[in-house]
């Protein structure tokens, strides 16, 4: 098994937690074989903070017109349905993410979303100030409550 972080939004948490499935609709993030190389000596917990935070990035762009709240999926995944970009953390992923699966999602905290939002408007967005907002960890339970405290 590998661990994927998916780049999400509202929506496509609403999706997982609604139907108990999501086709992750851009790359994942994974540690790949070239972060390994390219960080000699680091250890598990930065190699996955690296592909975490790549991820939560990465769902910028999946929040343009609705809630600017950035969400990451974290779940369990076949390795072999893996298939690592040359560069960087990004994976393509041949399969869908299964709530069981699910190991946590992550997301902005209402204070974010300022920031967040500021970005989204932005020709030239702060990635720096969004990345200084640091993802709150939820259990695949909450999802539902999460969810309902948006609307």
């Amino acid at each position: 098994m590998a661990r994927i972080y998916v780049p999400a939004n509202a929506a496509l948490l609403r999706t997982l937690a609604g139907t108990g499935e999501i086709k992750p609709v851009s790359a994942v993030r994974t540690v790949t074989s070239w972060l390994r190389r390219e960080a000699p000596g680091a250890d598990e917990e930065d190699l996955e903070y690296t592909a975490f935070a790549d991820a939560a990035l990465d769902s910028l762009p999946l929040l343009a017109g609705g809630v600017p709240r950035r969400i990451v999926v974290s779940a369990d995944v076949p390795g072999d349905l893996l298939s690592e970009h040359a560069e960087g953390t990004a994976a393509d992923f041949d399969g869908v993410v299964k709530l069981k699966r699910v190991a946590a999602f992550h997301a902005d905290d209402a204070s974010a979303a300022e920031e967040v939002a500021r970005a989204l408007a932005a020709d030239e967005p702060d990635l720096d100030a969004v990345e200084a907002h640091v993802l709150d960890w939820y259990a695949p339970s909450e999802a539902q409550d999460f969810l309902a405290a948006l609307d």
